[in-house]
C-alpha cells in the first residue's frame, strides 16, 4: 500500500478510542479495561488462551523460511515483530528503543475490512538514564490502518512502521512518533536469523505440548535519530529483533515470565527466558558466537538469580538486577537496568527496558519482565 492510500495516523488513547476499536479491544481484553487497574496476569492470560478452535497448532518438523515468515500468520492465534536496539550519542550517553507490533484474532473467521477480526497492538518505548517515553495504540486489521505486507516488506500501525524497500525485511528504516519522542532509525543485519528451540520449535513448558515458533535476529546494527521534547539527538548502537507466533503460548499454570536479549562485546549474543509457574520456573535460551553458530540452552543449561528489587508503580516489587551464569561455558555474569523506572502501564502492564551486562562478559541487552 503506497503511503497517499493509507488512513492519515492518529493516536488511540484508552480513554479516546474510536467505538469500533474499543469495542474489539473490549471483546479481546474482556471488561478488565474498565477498571482503574488492570490485572498483572492479563498478558499471560492472553497466551494461555484454551480456546484454539478453528486455528492452527504449533507442531515440530516444521521448516521456517526467510523473508516469507517475516509475514503474517493469520491462521494462528497471537504473533509479534519485536524490535530492541541499545543507542547512544555522540557524548556517551545510553538510549533504550523498544518497538513492537503485536497481533492477536478474536475468531478464527478472520472477516473483511470492518468485520475483520484481528485486532493489532502496537507500543513504542524510548528510555533514558532519568526518564522513560512509552506509547500505545491499537487498530483493526483490515482497513488499512495496519499490517504486514512483504513486497515491498512493512509492518505498521499508523505511521508507525518498519519498512524496507525490497521483500526482505532488512536494510529497513524504523519509526515511531509520539507527543514527546520519536524515533527514526536504520537497520542492517549483521548476523543471520537463529532458530529458537528445535529448529524454530519453541517449547514453554518442562512436561506440557505448549510451543511456539520462534526465531530471532540476533544482531542488528542501528543508526539515526530519537528525539525527545524536540531536540534531535543522533545515536548509534546495536539491538536484537524477535519474530514468534503460536495459538498457545502458555500454560494455564504459569504465570510471567523474565526475558533477556544481550550483545556482548565480544560478539557473542545470548537469550535466556525462565516462565514462571507454580512448580518452579522452566528455562531456555540460545548462545550464538561471533561467527553465527548457535547454541540452543536448555533449563539445565542455565542458571538465573535475582539480586536486586525495584518498586513498581503497582505497588509490587520487581526484579531488576540478575545474575545469569552459563556454566559449561563459564560464562556468570550480573544485569542492572539503565533506568530501573521502566514500568510500561499499558492495556497490560510490564517491566522492560534497556540492561548493562558486567562480569565474564561485558555488553548491553534488554530485558522484559511480566507477571508481577
Amino acid at each position: 500500500m503506497r503511503d497517499d492510500d493509507k488512513p492519515q495516523p492518529f493516536m488511540l488513547t484508552i480513554i479516546g478510542w474510536s467505538s469500533v476499536v474499543l469495542l474489539c479491544v473490549l471483546a479481546l481484553f474482556g471488561s478488565v479495561l474498565l477498571h482503574d487497574e488492570v490485572p498483572n496476569s492479563l498478558a499471560v492470560d492472553m497466551l494461555v488462551a484454551s480456546d484454539g478452535d478453528g486455528f492452527s497448532t504449533v507442531k515440530p518438523g516444521r521448516r521456517l523460511s526467510f523473508p516469507t515468515d517475516y509475514g503474517k500468520h493469520d491462521d494462528f492465534r497471537q504473533e509479534w515483530w519485536y524490535v530492541t536496539a541499545n543507542v547512544s550519542d555522540k557524548q556517551g550517553n545510553q538510549y533504550g528503543v523498544q518497538w513492537t507490533l503485536f497481533r492477536t484474532a478474536l475468531s478464527a473467521q478472520q472477516g473483511d475490512r470492518w468485520d475483520n477480526t484481528h485486532v493489532f497492538m502496537a507500543h513504542a518505548v524510548l528510555t533514558t538514564k532519568t526518564e522513560t517515553f512509552a506509547a500505545e495504540r491499537f487498530a483493526r486489521g483490515g482497513i488499512g490502518q495496519t499490517g504486514v505486507t512483504s513486497k515491498p516488506f512493512n509492518a505498521w500501525l499508523d505511521n508507525w512502521e518498519w519498512r524496507s524497500q525490497t521483500a526482505a525485511p532488512f536494510p529497513a528504516e524504523l519509526t515511531a512518533q509520539d507527543d514527546d519522542f520519536s524515533f527514526n532509525l536504520n537497520m542492517v543485519q549483521s548476523q543471520a536469523e537463529i532458530m529458537q528451540g528445535d529448529q524454530g520449535y519453541s517449547r514453554k513448558h518442562a512436561t506440557k505440548d505448549v510451543a511456539s515458533y520462534y526465531f530471532s535476529v540476533p544482531a542488528v546494527v542501528f543508526e539515526g535519530t530519537v528525539t525527545i521534547n524536540g531536540e534531535n539527538i543522533e545515536v548509534s548502537g546495536k539491538g536484537w529483533v524477535d519474530r514468534e507466533w503460536s495459538t498457545q503460548a502458555l500454560s494455564d499454570d504459569q504465570r510471567g515470565w523474565d526475558w533477556f536479549s544481550l550483545q556482548l562485546d565480544d560478539g557473542q549474543s545470548l537469550m535466556v527466558v525462565q516462565v514462571r509457574s507454580e512448580q518452579g520456573p522452566y528455562r531456555f535460551g540460545s548462545l550464538t558466537a561471533a561467527d553465527g553458530s548457535t547454541r540452543t540452552l536448555d533449563h539445565d543449561d542455565i542458571n538465573m538469580v535475582p539480586t536486586s528489587f525495584s518498586k513498581m508503580p503497582t505497588g509490587r516489587h520487581l526484579p531488576t538486577e540478575w545474575q545469569i551464569q552459563i556454566a559449561d561455558v563459564d560464562m556468570t555474569i550480573t544485569t542492572s537496568p539503565v533506568n530501573a523506572n521502566n514500568w510500561l502501564p499499558f492495556a497490560f502492564p510490564y517491566w522492560e527496558g534497556p540492561i548493562n551486562v558486567l562480569g565474564s562478559s561485558t555488553g548491553v541487552g534488554f530485558m522484559e519482565a511480566t507477571g508481577y
